[in-house]
């Protein structure tokens, strides 16, 4: 029997863009009780982490809470750790804005807190092999991971202290989490937690180390957990236990283990998150067959020697998955190198609150999706947005770059494929070729606002599970204390599983539709209308580029493409304008060959706009107009479509069901439009029509 030493790490984490009153209930059901307490039971250490959103929250409306912190940290309770300061997926990000963000929070924590971060909580655990060099540059000796990420590769026995890695030579040290302890923290019982702790202890020969790692907001913010750790008092009956029972038990700081006792090992893990993630990572068929894959080998009794090596995705595969995250994801590789072009041109000093706002840009919830990830909520992903344009327009002041529009032809979502990118003031416009000569990101500065950041409905893994609760009910869980998240399930409203409906076109600008004559509102707003051309996903010519890397005025760009309505070859050409705050796209459509056709062409046009007048008005028809504006009330804003001729059209919200840590939930991606022109196609007669978005502030 020995001394075990318990590391614990808490990670308190708000991510860049969520609403004040979300700041402010979690700081009032966790944040502040969590201090508190551990204020009051001065023998236990521990080590705290908080991501730069919710630092800065802190400083500016809750200053009381960091002077307590402070005093902790002073009197050698608390452990400052260190890490991305916006909270960045580091493995994803250019290596000099890497080593900025975790120098940024390095350089915070000396300042307010007093001491200088020498280890940190590293995003997700999302860990790459390369990540020691990067986090030495920083001056950071250790970080933490989960044990999953040891067994996979290939570490048995029991995982003790911490093991070194390094890359080209520079040294890191890893401690593995505990999974048993981290499933059992705050979930079992105070007496049954601690009783854990000792059987360690009893397993244990010498001094020994076991550390546990998670979310903060385990403890007062996940459902059911407020009245379990704070009005059952589950934490104080902990830390108490903790402080009486150090003859077995005693808490420790993780550079004080590192600077007594040697590595348990050398390892080199392969890049791997934790286990959850990795599932969330990969395609919704693929989940399941991984389940599947699960099932057997434990049905095999396989598991303790198959498991490790039965997992799934890395995190890169959300960029993979969701083509809008690889959107955001390049657009902030792209404002990355034009701040760094503006810091080469002014220095360091002269493009500051450029680079903090590129590193707002980067944090990493709006990037992904699973039980976490705020890809789903349009507000996470607006402030990506927001903040990677307030970046632009700070870099190309500081570049003292002309007005009017420039316009490139380049690779930039990296598919091998040029992309056609209209960049200027007020309006940033992407348009892709070979995804239906579409515009992809449309950027209204004045307002930081991209108009076409709508999320596509499409299936996922857990959707099987929302449809057998929607059919079954949710029964209470019935043991002591909360449940897992990782366990729950729960219909925020009824009638969920109406909303899983899949998108069979991407939702963008200039979506080019041919429907029959007959088709319905309802046809298409459930995605079960009849596409009678292959345009829509179809890969369009860049027939002509007029504008270049010099500023002008205006710029207009020409596609083109013949493909097929109803079986006959039609061609089509897309020519766009953009001028001003205004893009405008003059449609010319005509057969090839052959007696005349009559078809419904809309092209639709998926919005980010969010009023509630809106919502409570869709799915509407409306008669036919000119003109039709929508507002983005939020941000003081609006869109205005102007159609030549008058035609009617179909407005309907894109709503999707999506799963977060509080239970399923219906989440508004955006605004769909179908202006509807009835066209007589004619051989060698091109029929034209005109569509165009002038954006506007209220």
């Amino acid at each position: 029997m020995g001394q075990l030493s318990l590391l614990l790490a808490f990670h308190n984490h708000q991510p860049q863009g969520n609403f004040g009153e979300v700041f402010e209930k979690a700081y009032a059901d966790c944040y502040r009780p969590l201090v508190e307490a551990l204020y009051d039971f001065p023998k236990v250490r521990v080590a705290l982490h908080h991501t730069g959103p919710l630092l800065e929250w802190l400083e500016a409306q809750r200053p009381e809470y960091l002077r307590t912190l402070r005093a902790l940290v002073e009197r050698d309770q608390v452990e400052v750790l260190g890490g991305g300061f916006y909270e960045p997926m580091l493995a994803v990000l250019p290596e000099k804005d890497a080593i900025g963000q975790l120098e940024m929070m390095n350089d915070w924590c000396q300042a307010r807190l007093g001491q200088r971060p020498t280890g940190m909580w590293l995003a997700e655990r999302v860990w790459e092999p390369d990540l020691p060099r990067v986090i030495a540059q920083a001056g950071l000796r250790f970080t933490m991971l989960d044990d999953t990420h040891f067994r996979n590769a290939g570490v048995l026995g029991e995982l003790r202290g911490y093991s070194v890695t390094e890359k080209a030579g520079a040294p890191l040290g890893i401690f593995p989490i505990d999974k048993e302890l981290r499933y059992a923290i705050p979930f079992l019982t105070a007496d049954k937690a601690m009783a854990l702790l000792e059987g360690m202890a009893d397993r244990a020969s010498g001094d020994s180390a076991v550390t546990y790692g998670d979310d903060g907001e385990k403890f007062g913010v996940w459902p059911g957990t407020k009245e379990w750790v704070w009005g059952e008092g589950w934490l104080r009956k902990f830390l108490a236990l903790l402080s009486e029972r150090t003859d077995k038990v005693r808490t420790c700081s993780f550079a004080e283990w590192m600077d007594r006792s040697p590595p348990a090992g050398r390892v080199y893990l392969p890049t791997a998150s934790y286990e959850e993630m990795g599932e969330w990572s990969l395609p919704a068929a693929s989940q399941e067959a991984l389940h599947r894959a699960r099932e057997a080998i434990e049905h095999a009794k396989l598991t303790p020697t198959a498991g490790p090596f039965l997992r799934g995705g890395i995190w890169q595969g959300f960029l993979g998955k969701y083509e809008e995250s690889n959107r955001m994801h390049k657009k902030m590789l792209r404002v990355s190198e034009r701040v760094a072009l503006a810091e080469q041109a002014r220095g360091r000093a002269g493009v500051g609150e450029a680079r903090r706002e590129l590193y707002r840009g980067q944090c990493n919830c709006a990037y992904w999706h699973g039980l976490f990830g705020g890809l789903y909520l349009g507000a996470l992903r607006h402030a990506v947005y927001k903040h990677l344009l307030d970046a632009e327009v700070l870099a190309d002041q500081a570049l003292g770059t002309p007005a009017g529009y420039a316009v490139s032809v380049v690779d930039a979502d990296a598919d091998f494929r040029p992309e056609v990118l209209v960049e200027g003031e007020p309006l940033d416009a992407y348009f892709k070729p070979e995804l239906g000569g579409a515009l992809y990101e449309l950027d209204f500065k004045p307002r930081r606002w991209n108009v076409l950041n709508v999320l596509g409905r499409r299936a996922e893994g857990y959707h099987e599970k929302l449809r057998k609760a929607a059919q079954a009910g949710h029964e209470p869980h019935g043991a002591p204390g909360p449940v897992s998240i990782h366990d729950l399930v729960k219909l925020k409203e009824p009638g969920l599983d109406r909303l899983l409906v899949y998108d069979r076109a991407p939702r963008l600008g200039f979506v080019d539709h041919f429907l029959p004559a007959g088709t319905t509102l309802s046809d298409v707003e459930r995605g079960t209308y009849e596409e009678l051309g292959d345009f829509t996903r179809g890969s369009y010519g860049i027939e002509r580029v007029d504008g270049g890397a010099e500023r002008r005025a205006a710029v207009s760009v020409c596609f083109f493409r013949v493909g097929t309505v109803a079986g006959r070859r039609v061609r089509m050409d897309k020519q766009f304008r953009v001028e001003g705050a205004r893009v405008a796209c003059t449609y010319r459509i005509a057969l090839e060959a052959g007696s005349p056709l009559e078809v419904v062409f809309a092209p639709e046009l998926a919005l980010f706009v969010d009023t509630e007048a809106e919502r409570a008005q869709t799915p509407r028809a409306l008669p036919a107009t000119a003109r039709l504006e929508l507002a983005q009330d939020w941000l003081a804003a609006a869109v205005q479509i102007e159609l030549a001729p008058a035609v009617p059209l179909w407005q309907h919200a894109i709503e999707a069901a999506s799963q977060s840590e509080g239970g399923f939930e219906r989440t508004y991606q955006g605004t769909s439009v179908w202006p509807r022109f009835s066209l007589p196609l004619e051989a060698g007669r091109k029929s034209e029509v005109h569509v165009a978005l002038a954006l506007a502030e209220r």
